[in-house]
């Protein structure tokens, strides 16, 4: 038998005290190792890429044999070749590269028996039960749902107002659902009973993969805990899903969607330009949202962060779909980010300096109908 490079790998790590000492080249990896033990993952802990958030990351309970963990903003990172990928956003096979010059750049003295010896006893990840019991609260949240167009509180059209939004929250397209009751919890506070406008986020083949909440009040405002957007654990991975709020348009031989990071952001867009739009919920899920063959064109409607993140992804997008044959414009907010803010999105922009602010505005006949 063959052994792939996957496995050469893993034995390797096994061969060069596991995963722990792989972590220990990345500083920002070092609350969440330090938080955990081999009984158990890690608590919430910031982004170890960004440093942003307090509850972001956290390593899965097997860890030290599997590397695995989960990050609010992209979901399931089944194993350390998965983290590693994250930490250096690079594709899979460069973190291959990656995890072998930090063993010392050599797998010629791993030899098959190991690798058969380690690979035998390596966890398969998420086993069968806890992704069945994922897949039951995703569907128990679905259909529990209603449309958030149905929506008779006054809860959805509250909160998109209170975000400077005026669609009519009965134009929202299907995608975006309304829970009268969701509970919110971190696994640290105590759990809360609340309210939330829901996005449905699909892979490429239109299969709900998991549901992004975010969290209401009574009066429809955003809820006061400590996270107030969530995604729900995946049952499988997330890379290239998005919420498509929109289908793509057409007009004449073009074809085309908008996409962003935000739910907020995009509606924002649509109402400043009548383009379709898809929420990534995140820069990193943006950088790797798939987009359907039939679609020519793309506009990116990325954030202006002070870190630079928000126009990297945007630029890493734009260039593997460049690649792949498709026409992309990137649009940056043209305002400057506020004196200590850390970002400037178009829903800033559009609070700020209202429509004349956005690039364009599409043909009545060919907008999104936002109501307003």
């Amino acid at each position: 038998m063959i052994e792939s490079k996957i496995d050469k790998v893993l034995a390797l790590v096994k061969s060069n005290g596991g995963w722990s000492s792989v972590y220990s080249a990345y500083p920002g990896l070092n609350e969440a190792v330090s938080k955990s033990n081999n009984h158990g993952g890690s608590p919430q802990v910031p982004c170890p890429k960004t440093g942003n958030g307090r509850t972001k990351f956290r390593l899965f309970r097997d860890w030290v044999d599997t590397g695995g963990a989960y990050h609010n903003d992209v979901g399931a990172l089944p194993g350390g070749i998965d983290v590693i990928a994250f930490m250096e956003s690079c594709s899979k096979s460069d973190a291959l590269n990656k995890i072998i010059d930090i063993c010392g750049g050599d797998l010629s003295s791993i030899s098959r028996e190991y690798v058969q010896n380690v690979k035998a006893s390596q966890p398969k990840g998420i086993n069968d039960d806890e992704k069945a019991k994922r897949v039951a609260k995703l569907e128990k949240l679905f259909q529990q749902a209603i449309p958030a167009a149905h929506d008779q509180s006054g809860r959805i059209q509250a909160y998109l107002n209170s975000r400077g939004l005026k669609t009519d929250a009965k134009t929202l397209p299907y995608t975006l659902g309304y829970a009268d009751e969701l509970w919110w919890g971190d696994g640290q506070s105590k759990p809360k009973k609340l309210h939330g406008l829901l996005g449905s986020m699909t892979d490429s083949d239109g299969n709900r993969i998991t549901i992004h909440r975010i969290f209401l009040n009574k009066q429809g405002l955003k809820a006061d805990v400590p996270n107030a957007k969530m995604l729900m654990p995946p049952p499988s991975y997330i890379g290239g899903c998005s919420i498509k709020i929109d289908s793509p348009v057409t007009e004449g031989d073009n074809t085309f969607i908008g996409v962003c990071e935000g739910i907020e952001t995009a509606l924002a867009v649509r109402e400043a330009t009548g383009c379709p739009m898809w929420s990534c919920y995140s820069d990193t899920l943006l950088e790797m949202v798939k987009i359907p063959d039939n679609v020519t064109s793309v506009l990116i409607f990325a954030d202006k962060d002070a870190s630079g993140a928000g126009q990297e992804k945007a630029e890493a997008l734009a260039a593997r779909l460049r690649r792949e044959g498709t026409f992309v414009d990137i649009y940056m907010p043209p305002l400057d980010i506020p004196n200590g803010s850390k970002s400037m999105d178009w829903l800033d922009t559009y609070n700020l300096a209202g429509p004349s602010a956005f690039p364009f505005r599409l043909p009545v006949d060919i907008s999104v109908n936002t109501g307003v």
